[in-house]
């Protein structure tokens, strides 16, 4: 079920709502809390990139 929480965009809005959207799965069972707690941890270490690109 990787696929459903495959983030198509990386854009800083995009991975934020990805990030969401991959905690919303977990609580409602559609996804293992590991395998969103894995693509969260992905999701984070791109947010913090996008953020240092914008800040410069």
């Amino acid at each position: 079920m990787k696929g459903a929480l495959y983030c198509r965009s990386t854009d800083l809005d995009s991975l934020i709502i990805c990030a969401f959207n991959a905690i919303i799965m977990a609580k409602l069972g559609l996804v293992s809390k590991d395998e969103a707690l894995d693509v969260l941890w992905e999701y984070l270490v791109n947010i913090d990139y996008e953020i240092k690109v914008i800040r410069g």
